[in-house]
């Protein structure tokens, strides 16, 4: 009963410290990541005006435990439409039913806790956006991966190859492959990014490619595949 009354307390606290901040702007937004990586866009402002620190200590303080920033690896480039926090310890429910509720009543964003096991250590994190992660996963792909150019390989038969740069393919569609259509899709640039961050199984990420896929390019009833980054289809012409 006393986290209850506790988590409930801090609702009513920290919802009337935090009116204040509904703020909305429009600006020129660089995340350090992007900057690292060599690049400046022009994007909206995600979370508009939640500052990243004032965010941090107000989770914490829901969750009464020590959390760490996740600080994203900038070779998967624009993902300033999610903020993610490591947690040190067990996740209380009630706090973190209080704290959905928070974000979602008070922010007009969305909570959703991930547990990930690694070498028999579970690890949580939380990923705060303004939409539900599925929808989420989905911009981030169209964000990076939605204009690239489309070239017919010179040295596959039947395939076309999407990308930025010649000899860095991102994608690789085979037509016939198999009596299918596949796309095979990078592991490095797209598949370990669901599956390091958020825990996504297999079988998931290829639903969530095969939606962009048929969004983003067209691409209908095609099977998906895993494309590394030391095979010759990731580096032919």
């Amino acid at each position: 009963m006393m986290r209850r009354h506790t988590a409930r307390r801090r609702v009513v606290e920290l919802s009337a410290g935090c009116r204040r901040v509904k703020t909305f702007e429009s600006f020129y937004w660089a995340d350090a990541q992007s900057q690292r990586a060599g690049y400046l866009t022009e994007s909206k402002s995600y979370f508009a005006g939640y500052h990243e620190d004032d965010m941090q200590k107000e989770i914490a303080g829901f969750l009464d435990c020590p959390i760490e920033r996740i600080q994203f690896d900038p070779a998967y480039k624009d993902t300033s439409m999610f903020r993610g926090y490591s947690i040190e310890g067990e996740v209380d429910k009630e706090a973190l039913e209080a704290l959905t509720g928070y974000m979602r009543e008070e922010k007009g964003l969305e909570l959703a806790l991930i547990q990930t096991v690694l070498r028999d250590s579970i690890t949580y994190r939380i990923y705060i956006t303004e939409k539900p992660l599925e929808e989420m996963y989905m911009d981030w792909l169209n964000a990076n991966y939605s204009d690239m150019e489309k070239v017919e390989s010179k040295d596959r038969w039947l395939s076309i190859l999407y990308r930025y740069e010649p000899k860095d393919n991102i994608l690789v569609y085979d037509k016939g492959s198999l009596n299918h259509d596949k796309v095979s899709v990078r592991w490095d640039l797209i598949w370990y990014f669901f599956k390091y961050y958020f825990g996504v199984k297999n079988s998931k990420i290829e639903d969530i490619l095969e939606d962009w896929l048929e969004e983003a390019y067209g691409l209908i009833g095609i099977a998906v595949d895993i494309l590394y980054p030391d095979i010759a289809a990731a580096t032919c012409l």
